[in-house]
């Protein structure tokens, strides 16, 4: 991108709330004018060029989310708290509700061509859009800019979060409890394309089968799996 590009970006990630609208229009027109097609109204990027800055965005989003938790000094948190929120915050159901939440239709225009063309849509997609974004922008105008942004949009989640309603920490917490172990989750079955994959996993302890579950992502599926047991979280 030309400097101007980045500056109006980074102007716009300092902005609250977000015009996520104005935000990807201004990305998609400086990308394409610089690495694709000019005028091109949607991101033009070959889908394993996008998968490359999903893979990056979703380690961005876990540094910065990480480290306003890890300062957070005021609420206290221990390892286990941190590592619940984390979870919670960056899943792709998370980033599809939190992309749905301002702007649904603009962030479609973040999905490669050859995925789009297939008209299928779940939060495995819309989440990924997202890390992908993130991952662009990283690459262009930095973390301290990028955090700012992210902070913004999901300090509510961050500050409300209730570990009490998560139920693979409510699971853990009761196993290692009454058990002196910890709970095993094991991936069973994977069906689907790989932009759109189901996961099947089984939560064991003591050797037994305590649960098994399905969802887009591994976390829901493990979360399904915690769910499905006969007595829940003890």
């Amino acid at each position: 991108m030309n400097g101007k590009s980045k500056l109006l970006l980074i102007d716009l990630l300092h902005v609250f709330p977000p015009d996520f609208n104005r935000l990807i229009n201004t990305f998609i027109i400086g990308y394409n004018t610089a690495h694709g097609t000019a005028g091109n109204g949607c991101w033009d990027i070959e889908t394993k060029d996008w998968q490359r800055y999903e893979f990056l965005g979703d380690r961005v989003l876990n540094l910065i989310v990480a480290e306003s938790l890890f300062v957070k000094k005021d609420m206290d948190l221990d390892e286990g708290e941190m590592t619940g929120i984390l979870s919670s915050v960056v899943s792709n159901r998370a980033l599809d509700t939190l992309v749905h939440q301002y702007e649904k239709d603009s962030i479609m225009r973040l999905i490669p061509h050859s995925i789009r063309e297939q008209n299928s849509y779940g939060e495995r997609i819309t989440g990924g859009a997202f890390e992908a974004f993130i991952g662009a922008l990283y690459y262009e105008v930095g973390l301290e800019n990028v955090a700012f942004f992210v902070n913004a949009i999901m300090k509510n989640r961050m500050d409300t979060y209730n570990p009490q309603q998560n139920s693979i920490g409510i699971l853990q917490e009761h196993v290692q409890k009454t058990y002196k172990t910890l709970p095993e989750y094991r991936e069973t079955v994977r069906v689907g394309p790989d932009h759109k994959p189901v996961f099947t996993y089984k939560v064991f302890f003591n050797g037994c089968v305590y649960g098994e579950g399905s969802g887009e992502s591994k976390l829901l599926a493990r979360q399904a799996a915690v769910k499905s047991s006969k007595d829940g979280a003890g």
